[in-house]
């Protein structure tokens, strides 16, 4: 005989009729069944037993106290410094300082060539002495028509000399204004120093012609300094004069905030003390430490759940977890002040394990029963 797989019997090894002579198809089905039956039994076990707690740590809600510290760079600025220009076009005839040299106030730095300026001025001294020589005349003249009297000369003869002396008065302040006129416009053809300081720029040497307001030299003060931080208008709100920032790690004094936001960047300029020996120009790093006071309570960074749409958190409430949607309003390294209408001060909150908390689940805080 032969079975169903055209294989003779007698070469089976096992006598016909035996189980395991049935047909091959059957076994995939007894098979089926079989884990049909272990899911079935497997399932019920499952639906059986309630999510295991979750192990997470936990921190408390802290009162809406934040402070902040702000970095940026300063420029360290003279209190004066100046470009110096002369009044007048012409030659330059000598420049006496050179970059570097420390100079005095008053000090002359540079001159044009004077010749016409000086013959000018001359002039106007010489009208001056003219002038007061024919005044000293008719004072003299009118003393001694005082002397003969009236009844000898006349009255109107008398009144035409105190005419005449009035006039040469005026004409003297004429000539006086003129050569005052003529001395201020010599010193405009000269630099001089308008405070101590160090020169910083010299664009003009002896032979250049240069005109009026062309800046020839410059001049800082390296006195007195201070250093001017551009500040966003949220941190400028909470700086006042006399406040203490630092810069290295030197505490400084801010001096002055100015109440006006720059037109393009919407900064504020604040003016604060230059450490000593600080260099003008210089770039400094400042740090403003910035207390914000705001409606919000304050919380560990950690326990906040990265989220681009909406910033979450968990808080535990009778051992279950609750996710509070919250509003960051200010953030630093290890805190964030954050505002939310579920949370109170005091709240226990997750900071490690949150990410794998679902809404409901019940937790284990870590350090409970050992852990």
């Amino acid at each position: 005989m032969r079975d169903r797989a055209g294989r003779s019997a007698k070469h089976s090894g096992f006598p016909l009729g035996s189980a395991w002579d049935s047909p091959p198809a059957e076994v995939p089905v007894r098979r089926l069944w079989l884990a049909v039956w272990l899911t079935a039994c497997g399932g019920a076990a499952v639906e059986g037993r309630s999510p295991s707690a979750a192990l997470v740590r936990v921190s408390t809600v802290q009162e809406g106290t934040l402070t902040e510290f702000w970095h940026s760079v300063g420029e360290v600025r003279a209190l004066e410094q100046a470009s110096l220009a002369v009044g007048a076009d012409g030659p330059v005839a000598r420049v006496l300082v050179r970059e570097g040299d420390p100079v005095e106030k008053g000090a002359l730095l540079l001159e044009l060539d004077l010749s016409l300026a000086q013959a000018e001025a001359g002039v106007a001294r010489a009208a001056i002495d003219e002038a007061t020589a024919e005044l000293a005349r008719l004072e003299d003249a009118l003393h001694r028509r005082e002397r003969v009297g009236e009844k000898v000369l006349g009255q109107e003869a008398l009144q035409e000399v105190t005419q005449a002396v009035a006039a040469q008065r005026a004409r003297v302040a004429g000539r006086q204004a003129e050569a005052r006129r003529a001395e201020a416009s010599l010193e405009q053809q000269r630099l001089r120093a308008p405070f101590s300081g160090v020169i910083t720029q010299r664009s003009a040497d002896p032979g250049d012609w240069v005109r009026t307001g062309e800046a020839l030299l410059s001049v800082v003060s390296t006195d007195r300094s201070e250093v001017h931080l551009r500040v966003p208008e949220t941190i400028a709100q909470h700086l006042t004069a006399g406040d203490t920032v630092s810069i290295g790690d030197r505490s400084v004094t801010v001096l002055a905030v100015v109440p006006t936001l720059d037109t393009t960047t919407r900064t504020a300029l604040v003016r604060i003390e230059a450490p000593a020996h600080s260099v003008v120009g210089e770039a400094v790093d400042v740090t403003v430490p910035v207390e914000w006071t705001d409606r919000g309570v304050k919380v560990p960074r950690d326990a906040l759940i990265a989220d681009p749409e909406q910033a979450r958190l968990v808080r535990v409430v009778d051992g279950k977890a609750d996710v509070v949607p919250v509003e960051i309003l200010v953030s630093t390294q290890t805190e964030v002040l954050v505002q939310a209408a579920e949370l109170s001060v005091g709240d226990v909150i997750v900071v490690r394990g949150n990410e794998r908390v679902r809404p409901g689940q019940t937790v284990r805080v870590e350090g409970d029963d050992g852990v």
